[in-house]
């Protein structure tokens, strides 16, 4: 666990000093989420028949659920937007750090994870709604503390209420496998969410 405060830190400090511009929460009758957004760098490619916009996307959130467990996730991903295409999509890859506690098995969490995802979107002016869907995973080498192992995986689907604010219906798997190669439940669950920038 102490092998992962660093980048903890470091998180926090790069956070502080960047404007939020987004805020995430996503809410089940079991758990709850809520993410600050931002983003950290975007430029612009030409290529044949459009053009590649790629930015930088960091957040910071906490996860909770009604066994008392809290992680606390931090996330690095460069994103590439594909306009050229009769479907516009998305595709992202990254690092996510996660550290907390699991009560239900008193277990500390420590990992950093590698994954990414891809959102498909509906090109239409109005109301256009989108479908992600989102993986991170741990190898061992990047588990601290009593973890052995973790996953996340998670898929939403989208749709525009404003340009300022999207809802969502989604679906989140968490999970955590400590030293005793235990696999540990903190979210298996349908969520609604809502997702604003500002």
């Amino acid at each position: 666990m102490r092998k992962l405060l660093p980048v903890v830190a470091a998180g926090l400090l790069f956070a502080s000093n960047t404007q939020a511009t987004g805020l995430d929460l996503s809410l089940s009758n079991e758990s709850a989420n809520i993410e600050a957004l931002s983003p950290v760098r975007t430029f612009t490619r030409g290529t044949r028949g459009g053009q590649l916009e790629s930015t930088g996307l960091v957040s910071l959130g906490v996860f909770y659920n009604e066994l008392n467990d809290v992680i606390g996730h931090a996330k690095l991903v460069a994103v590439g937007t594909q306009t050229n295409t009769k479907v516009p999509y998305q595709l992202e890859f990254g690092v996510k750090a996660y550290a907390g506690k699991v009560k239900q098995d008193d277990t500390d969490v420590g990992a950093l994870a590698i994954g990414g995802g891809i959102k498909i979107q509906n090109p239409s002016q109005y109301n256009p709604v989108d479908f992600k869907v989102e993986a991170f995973f741990t190898p061992g080498i990047t588990t601290f503390g009593d973890t052995d192992a973790m996953l996340e995986i998670s898929a939403r689907l989208s749709v525009e209420i404003v340009p300022a604010a999207k809802a969502y219906i989604g679906y989140r798997l968490l999970e955590v496998k400590n030293d005793d190669h235990v696999a540990l439940e903190l979210d298996d669950n349908v969520h609604l969410g809502v997702r604003l920038q500002f």
